[in-house]
């Protein structure tokens, strides 16, 4: 990670028009390979002093973006006619300290005296820093330099950078931190143990001021990989959760048509039940006299079925429902509905269909069922049925009781026959017995 202090001071008034451009700076910005973040902070003393500090993954993404397009128009959104103090520099924090010259800004973040600069210091968890002593001895820390430098309780505030090091590098470091006539000293590869005996490489910078030494610098590349194979195992582990969590609602749903579908449909004959047609049927209607279509239906019934039951058992009975069913669905176009309207009668609709056609079905229905050879039923199987084309301003009721009327008029005729609802009286309710 590497983060960009840049500090500027405004010359002319223009603070209130400065700050709006900052804010409106990360919408040039966010979608810039390896940007990680943008913060505009006012020094606590002096407020036409801006403190911007952007976060890149690594050096080259950032001299990428400074030398984009989108750069240059983050420029123009700067005030007309603004003045900025030159004088003022960018420092680059990361592995190491690119500018040197803008080693002040941290300088007055440790003496306090940038308040904001220094409370990001100390709250940043990319970039651990510490205040040595020129002895060695640890002043103060940032949060982030727990996970380097842990604290050891029993030793409270008279822990020392010694306690960390490795003994082949103390005397560079101790050269390092005895030489006060260099404000900046370049960067240094140091070795550490940390509280659980890992070894780490850093790679850290030291900037003398106020009579202390700041080491800074970031996390070491194997703690970075560390956290990144964790963060990865996480991320694994989240997509595999994932997939398990969409896999559970693919079932979810599975089970949920399944039950749907089993509420909907006859469990014998796989068609639909009862309450799927009554369901349908309004519905049929109302398209039929709203789009001015035709509508008919055709209600059928096993002759004799009774009579089967009682000399060949119901397992016979099953086998004869399901033979017919079989070819219902066999003869049925994809919007036609074929539901068993109760024991061993069944309901065809037929949208868009005239009843001279609805006959024509039937009757090849009626042909195809005689075909059936059931094994538990030596005998020819046979069907009724009566057909009837929806009127207007009749409703489902009467709909299915003229059809039913012709199913009773080819009972009445000697079964095995299709008759339709034209010119058939509809009777009041009675028992067939024929059947």
């Amino acid at each position: 990670m590497v983060t960009i202090i840049s500090r500027f001071r405004v010359r002319n008034g223009l603070e209130t028009e400065v700050r709006a451009a900052f804010i409106n700076r990360p919408r040039l910005v966010e979608k810039a390979a390896g940007f990680r973040g943008l913060d505009v902070l006012t020094d606590g003393s002096d407020p036409s002093i801006f403190l911007l500090l952007t976060r890149w993954t690594d050096n080259e993404s950032f001299q990428a973006w400074h030398r984009s397009e989108g750069h240059r128009q983050s420029h123009e959104l700067m005030p007309k006619g603004l003045k900025l103090d030159s004088s003022f520099t960018s420092l680059t924090v990361g592995n190491s300290v690119e500018d040197a010259s803008g080693i002040h800004c941290l300088g007055d973040a440790v003496e306090g005296q940038t308040v904001p600069i220094s409370q990001w210091l100390m709250e940043c968890e990319a970039i651990y820093a510490l205040l040595l002593a020129p002895d060695g001895t640890i002043r103060a820390r940032n949060q982030a330099s727990h996970r380097v430098f842990p604290p050891d309780p029993t030793k409270n505030l008279g822990l020392s950078v010694w306690d960390y090091l490795v003994c082949s590098d103390t005397q560079q470091l101790r050269e390092r931190l005895s030489d006060s006539r260099a404000s900046y000293s370049g960067a240094l590869t140091l070795n550490v143990v940390d509280g659980q005996e890992n070894q780490m490489t850093l790679n850290v910078v030291l900037i003398h001021c106020s009579g202390a030494v700041l080491f800074l610098g970031s996390r070491d590349h194997r703690h970075d990989s560390r956290l990144e194979e964790e963060l990865f195992k996480q991320t694994n582990d989240l997509s595999v959760l994932m997939r398990e969590v969409s896999q559970k609602n693919r079932e979810l749903k599975e089970a949920n048509e399944t039950i749907k579908r089993l509420a909907r449909t006859d469990p014998l004959t796989g068609l639909a039940n009862r309450r799927t047609l009554d369901e349908i049927l309004p519905l049929e209607i109302a398209r039929a006299m709203r789009q001015e279509q035709t509508l008919s239906i055709i209600m059928a019934d096993l002759d004799r079925f009774k009579s089967i039951n009682d000399e060949y058992g119901h397992i016979a009975g099953d086998q004869v429902l399901a033979g017919a069913a079989a070819v219902f669905g066999n003869k049925m176009r994809p919007y036609d509905l074929a539901a068993r309207y109760g024991g061993e009668e069944f309901v065809f609709l037929l949208p868009r269909t005239l009843g001279e056609d609805a006959i024509t079905i039937a009757e090849r229905i009626r042909k195809e069922v005689a075909k059936i050879a059931v094994p538990a039923y030596p005998r020819q199987i046979t069907m009724s049925f009566g057909v009837a084309s929806w009127r207007t301003g009749e409703n489902s009721e009467q709909f299915i009781a003229r059809a039913d009327a012709a199913l009773y008029k080819a009972k009445s005729g000697g079964r095995n026959r299709v008759e339709s609802a034209e010119n058939v009286p509809v009777p009041d309710p009675v028992l067939r017995s024929c059947k």
